[in-house]
């Protein structure tokens, strides 16, 4: 099978000023850590911007020289990885002058504010030994389709010739095989653990995770549970046939369960429980971050059948924050697991549906795997 492969670079910081001083810099970390966005428009009448950066999530901007008119957040911004997007008189408008974009169901801008100091977080770029990130192309024959992942290698892949422990580690619903890295940052976070000597060095592998009815919003649909189950069941026929086999066979990679773990956030969770529990002969490693679980008896025999209580597993690890809307579910989850005698830890925490929460998990989770008892 031929594939395509090609290096990505990731860019850590936000989108540079253009030299062409016409342009307004937008969006810009000021030295004191608050943040200005500017857009330029002779036309508007309005211009806001919504972003999880800005108090009460939106704030209009005001017109200024060279019409651009600007907002400046009245307080410094936390370290974090940050979208946002205008609204021009009521339309929805990407910022023109930043090429960092964040790819959901309605993409938006991106920019990060880094960690400063010995305060640098562990999703930033920092200097340490950086792995490499591999975007692979491949022709699905389960799927009929081309698709794609990205291919996390450690510093020092390419030095010799041995085999590495592997992740597989999933997105959710609406993002895209780039959404671990673009804005998960696990790439950084591996780097930064590896260079610590908290984490075994290992190969990552983000995949694609929908493989059905592309296009259509699970959440339009009356029945979303069906929607979900039959778009796992065709990313696991990719998953298995096509994209493992590639894998093993480009990249030094273990067979070893005890050297393979899978996770994921939201329906990557569910697809990752499903996977995992459901494979301790091929996963000795399930990690599920505030997962898409069933939330009733009748759909977790639907979607996990009967699963081996006995088999060996390394770890199963589950997580939810406290003010996620997929909580319930997971409560429901974690007691049918006690119940069918799976052995499983169970974490909750703060927060919410979002990225902080699982760049949190990734980092609580990393230096768990692959380690001996």
């Amino acid at each position: 099978m031929r594939s395509l492969i090609f290096l990505f670079l990731f860019t850590a910081g936000i989108a540079h000023a253009n030299p062409d001083a016409k342009f307004p810099r937008s969006p810009q970390i000021l030295d004191d850590g608050r943040v200005a966005f500017r857009y330029q428009s002779s036309s508007a009448e309005e211009v806001s911007v919504v972003s999880d950066a800005v108090p009460g999530g939106k704030a209009g901007l005001r017109k200024g020289d060279k019409n651009i008119w600007e907002y400046i957040t009245p307080e410094a911004v936390a370290a974090n990885v940050y979208s946002y997007s205008f609204r021009v008189d009521g339309n929805y408008v990407l910022d023109p002058h930043n090429r960092q974009f964040k790819k959901w169901r309605k993409t938006a801008n991106q920019f990060v504010v880094p960690g400063k100091g010995e305060a640098a977080n562990l999703w930033d770029a920092t200097d340490v030994p950086h792995g490499s990130v591999e975007k692979i192309f491949y022709q699905s024959q389960s799927l009929q389709t081309q698709r794609e992942a990205f291919v996390y290698l450690p510093p020092g892949y390419n030095q010799g010739d041995q085999s590495f422990p592997v992740l597989w580690l999933l997105h959710g619903s609406g993002d895209d095989a780039s959404a671990w890295t673009q804005v998960g940052r696990a790439n950084f976070i591996a780097d930064n653990l590896i260079a610590q000597g908290r984490m075994t060095a290992c190969v990552i592998v983000m995949p694609y995770g929908h493989g059905n009815l592309p296009g259509v919003d699970p959440y339009a649909i009356e029945d979303k549970d069906a929607w979900f189950r039959a778009n796992s069941q065709a990313v696991q026929e990719d998953f298995t046939k096509d994209l493992m086999p590639l894998v093993q066979k480009r990249y030094r990679v273990s067979l070893d369960p005890k050297n393979r773990a899978v996770a994921g956030l939201s329906m990557g969770g569910g697809q990752a429980l499903g996977y995992g529990l459901n494979h301790p002969e091929v996963f000795g490693w399930v990690l599920g971050f505030s997962s898409g679980t069933p939330g009733n008896e009748e759909l977790a025999k639907e979607y996990f059948g009967e699963i081996d209580a006995d088999a060996e597993r390394q770890l199963v690890w589950i997580a939810c924050g406290k003010d996620d809307f997929l909580l319930e579910r997971n409560h429901f989850f974690r007691k049918w697991l006690t119940k069918k005698g799976i052995e499983h830890e169970w974490h909750l925490t703060e927060g919410s549906h979002s990225w902080p929460v699982w760049r949190d998990y990734l980092i609580q989770t990393l230096p768990r795997l692959f380690q001996e008892d």
